[in-house]
């Protein structure tokens, strides 16, 4: 599923998710097995800077309640794009940019109790995307987990 989101303004937002669809859903104890979300930013700014978006995902790990391990970002060149990981005791997340096309592709994978979708907004604010696409994925959804 994908989910277009265009921006009305500088404000966060939750995207949307269709009622029935499963997305967002739980298993019956408040956990999940995990959660990944796989998101393009388009129209995104500050993407060469990895200073900011380093601090971007330290504030998104905060607000989805993770625990951080470990972060590894690389600039290619001055001016160009960054790519980084961040490792979690629930899992991880991940960018890499093309500030020559605005473009971002970020992916976050929580598993447990921590919501992938409340460090979303973070990154958003941080990044200002003109267009967000967002795909979630229910990992082992069908595992006795």
């Amino acid at each position: 599923m994908t989910v277009s989101v265009h921006r009305k303004s500088a404000a966060c937002y939750t995207p949307p998710m269709p009622v029935g669809s499963g997305l967002g859903a739980a298993k019956t104890n408040g956990e999940l097995p995990g959660r990944h979300l796989i998101a393009d930013f388009s129209g995104a700014r500050r993407l060469g800077d990895v200073a900011h978006i380093e601090a971007a995902f330290r504030a998104a790990v905060k607000a989805a309640g993770a625990t951080l391990l470990g972060m590894n970002f690389h600039v290619f060149d001055p001016g160009g794009g960054v790519t980084g990981t961040v490792s979690l005791a629930e899992s991880h997340m991940s960018i890499h940019t093309w500030p020559e096309h605005a473009y971002a592709a970020l992916d976050i994978f929580m598993c447990g109790a921590c919501d992938p979708l409340n460090a979303l907004p973070t990154l958003v604010e941080a990044l200002s995307p003109a267009l967000v696409e967002l795909r979630q994925i229910i990992r082992a959804e069908a595992a006795d987990l």
